[in-house]
């Protein structure tokens, strides 16, 4: 039977009085980090085949999921903590769904030394598409709009100046060399490809970055990950050996 993210040991406690979880794995820990951005319960067949290889997963939730600078900067001292705590490296594979792209984004263009490797699936990286601005039209979109305006209080005339987004802001991630795994549905009408991952996409391709872009067919935003993850474990592990390699050479 296929394990669920609640047979493995966790330990929850809060940080800087936000809920926080720690997943261990089955097995002999391997020293390596996975941050699950948002939405920790939804579409875990990755973390699951992750942590039955050993890696540790860890988890700290945010009053909005629009990833202001401010958010960002208490999920690097998070990963800091966590890896302190463990006595691990402090450098995840940062895994975002949906909006939780958006905060994994953020956090490897920000923080981009915290980072080993990129997991986005239907990622949000630009929040104007999001906003009503782009071709999305659905009916979550007023939602969205509120939780924006609480998160950066935007106004209709604002937004349309705001180069917060992670789209805005991609050279650190080619600069510090950071892999890019993505995944989205070629049906998703709520994160749009073309006006989201299609923009990273592309500037990866043009700057000759590291990325594997698996299209999803007749796929709308659900479901995330893939039913078989190896896929996604290969392309992971093997970016995460090949950092070390490279970190051994130039040694």
């Amino acid at each position: 039977t296929m394990k669920a993210l609640e047979d493995f040991q966790v330990k929850k406690f809060l940080f800087q009085e936000r809920a926080a979880q720690i997943i261990y794995p089955d097995c002999e820990a391997n020293g390596k980090l996975m941050l699950k951005t948002e939405y920790l319960d939804a579409f875990p067949d990755f973390e699951i085949a992750m942590l039955q290889r050993g890696y540790t997963l860890c988890f700290v939730s945010h009053p909005t999921r629009w990833a202001p600078d401010s958010e960002t900067k208490v999920m690097a001292e998070f990963v800091k903590f966590v890896a302190a705590e463990l006595g691990m490296e402090p450098k995840v594979i940062a895994i975002g769904m949906s909006c939780g792209g958006l905060q994994a984004a953020r956090l490897a263009e920000l923080y981009p030394e915290l980072v080993s490797v990129l997991y986005l699936d239907a990622p949000v990286l630009n929040i104007l598409s999001l906003a009503g601005l782009g071709e999305c039209d659905d009916p979550a979109v007023p939602i969205f709009w509120r939780e924006l305006v609480a998160t950066y209080g935007f106004s209709r005339s604002t937004i349309i100046n705001f180069r917060g987004s992670p789209i805005d802001n991609m050279e650190p991630l080619i600069a510090n060399n950071i892999p890019i795994i993505m995944l989205y549905g070629n049906a998703d009408r709520v994160v749009i490809y073309e006006e989201n991952g299609k923009v990273l996409e592309d500037y990866y391709r043009a700057h000759g970055g590291k990325l594997k872009v698996i299209e999803k067919s007749m796929c709308g935003h659900h479901p995330h990950s893939l039913t078989d993850p190896t896929p996604i474990v290969s392309f992971v592990e093997s970016r995460q050996y090949m950092s070390i390699t490279l970190f051994l050479a130039i040694q």
